[in-house]
């Protein structure tokens, strides 16, 4: 499989969204969706985007398992709640 195929997987997992509410976000029929991932297809580029954006995260991450400039955003909005909750002890 297609690392694209498993960090959307991985994604839906973590933001639990399933396949068939991914295909609705994106505008394409959950047939559509199955036969990109069953045949191991990439879609094309506004679908790649349209399926990054469903999944709050970016098309070099799904692509490549990698991107910085997201990971970074998450690292501070993590720092941000861990000093909020030790705020409220």
């Amino acid at each position: 499989m297609l690392d694209f195929w498993s960090n959307v997987k991985s994604e839906l997992e973590y933001r639990g969204i399933s396949q068939k509410e991914l295909a609705a976000e994106i505008s394409e029929s959950y047939n559509t969706l199955q036969s990109w991932i069953n045949r191991d297809r990439l879609p094309n580029a506004v679908q790649a985007v349209r399926i990054s954006r469903a999944l709050g995260t970016s098309v070099e991450f799904l692509v490549t398992g990698r991107d910085e400039k997201f990971r970074a955003d998450n690292t501070e909005t993590i720092r941000l709640l861990e000093k909020a909750i030790e705020n409220l002890r």
